[in-house]
């Protein structure tokens, strides 16, 4: 049941995503193309997130279950950032917060001695993690949404974020496909997450600097 979740849902939206991400990166940010690449790649993303986190709790994998819980919130508040053409606050913002306070609360709590716990180290990650997001979350509330170019620059990187997980994803899975191991190809996880990195960079950069369309 599991091999059927990850080849026939997880691995084919999680694909869809990246191209559609590549799409994204390259239009200017507010473009009609850049939306419409956004918005299959947030759609793409959260199923592939339901269904990598059903895997788990299938494969009995806690850290996969808490890596989907943890992205899925990421893609869904990256989205959240610019889904007005104003800043705006409204009760999923407030939902939000909960939902990476509790989630951050519950890693804590996890027993490191666990059987299930396969990195126990991953877990204090995903606390720390928690707490920069949540961080972040309470600023966007308290200012009652940020400027133009904050929010831009959170959703960029929010994106990014998950799209680094998913290209490790990603390439983990080109691996397996050629019978090897991350040891001997380490350059298919290492090379996309690495262009990932740097195009977030560059669209920080231009963003900061005033050279990238912002939202309508």
């Amino acid at each position: 049941m599991k091999e059927l979740v990850v080849w026939l849902i997880h691995f084919p939206t999680g694909t869809v995503a990246i191209l559609a991400a590549i799409v994204a990166f390259y239009y200017s940010k507010g473009s009609t193309k850049h939306k419409k690449a956004g918005q299959i790649f947030i759609i793409s993303m959260l199923i592939m997130l339901i269904s990598g986190g059903v895997a788990g709790a299938l494969k009995g994998s806690v850290g996969d279950v808490f890596l989907a819980a943890l992205l899925f919130y990421t893609v869904f508040t990256a989205w959240l950032t610019v889904r007005h053409r104003q800043p705006m606050i409204g009760i999923i913002e407030y939902l939000a917060l909960a939902y990476i306070i509790i989630f951050g609360l519950v890693a804590i709590s996890i027993n490191p001695q666990s059987d299930k716990v396969e990195e126990p180290a991953l877990f204090m990650f995903y606390a720390i993690m928690s707490v920069i997001f949540a961080v972040g979350d309470i600023r966007n509330i308290l200012l009652k949404g940020m400027k133009q170019t904050h929010r831009l620059a959170r959703h960029i990187w929010r994106i990014s974020f998950a799209l680094v997980w998913a290209a490790l994803a990603f390439g983990d899975k080109i691996i397996k496909m050629l019978d090897s191991t991350i040891e001997q190809l380490p350059s298919v996880v290492v090379i996309p997450t690495i262009i990932v990195l740097c195009i977030m960079v560059y669209w920080l950069l231009k963003i900061y600097k005033g050279k990238a369309i912002l939202l309508p």
